[in-house]
C-alpha cells in the first residue's frame, strides 16, 4: 500500500483514495456498530433487566449521538472531483490555518485535530486537489490515510 497518493490520473482512481475511503467506511461502520449495541443494551436494561439508573439514559443519549453524527456527515468523496488529480505542495501552519506553497499560493481552513497539526507541521508536505469555483477542496498528506475536507480562505 502506497504511503501517499499519485499525482498521475484522476484523484478518485487513485490506490491511496481508496484507501483513504475504505478505512473511512470500516469506521463509519464500526461507529453504526457501536450505537445499535448502545441502543441494544439500553432496551436490555430498562426492559428485561428493569434498571432504574442514570446508565440506560447515558445509552440512549450515546446511540442517538452517534446517528445524529452519522445523518449529518458528509463523506469527503462528494467534494472529490472525478477529473482532478492530485498536486503534491509544501504547507504550513500559520494561525491555525494551512498555507499551501505552490504555484497557486492558498491559505486553507482544515478541520483537523491537534495530532494530525503537529504531523503535518513535521513533514511540510501535503497532496491536494485543486478548488472547485466555491472553494472546497481535499487534502490528504503522507502516511495519515484520510481526506480532510478543507475550504480556501484566501488565495
Amino acid at each position: 500500500m502506497p504511503k501517499e497518493p499519485s499525482t498521475e490520473g484522476a484523484a478518485l482512481d487513485d490506490q491511496w483514495t481508496r484507501h483513504c475511503l475504505e478505512i473511512a467506511s470500516r469506521r463509519a461502520f464500526a461507529w453504526v456498530v457501536l450505537g445499535v449495541l448502545a441502543f441494544g443494551g439500553q432496551l436490555a436494561l430498562v426492559l428485561v433487566a428493569d434498571v432504574r439508573s442514570d446508565l440506560p439514559v447515558v445509552l440512549l443519549g450515546f446511540a442517538v449521538l452517534v446517528v445524529v453524527v452519522a445523518a449529518t456527515r458528509r463523506r469527503p468523496s462528494a467534494r472529490l472531483p472525478a477529473d482532478r488529480e492530485w498536486r503534491y505542495a509544501r504547507v504550513h501552519w500559520r494561525n491555525g490555518l494551512l498555507v499551501v506553497h505552490g504555484e497557486r499560493s492558498l491559505v486553507l481552513d482544515v478541520s483537523a485535530g491537534p495530532v494530525v497539526r503537529g504531523r503535518i507541521g513535521r513533514h511540510r508536505r501535503a497532496w491536494l486537489v485543486a478548488p472547485d469555483r466555491e472553494g472546497n477542496t481535499v487534502l490528504t498528506f503522507r502516511g495519515v490515510p484520510r481526506l480532510f475536507p478543507a475550504r480556501v480562505r484566501r488565495r
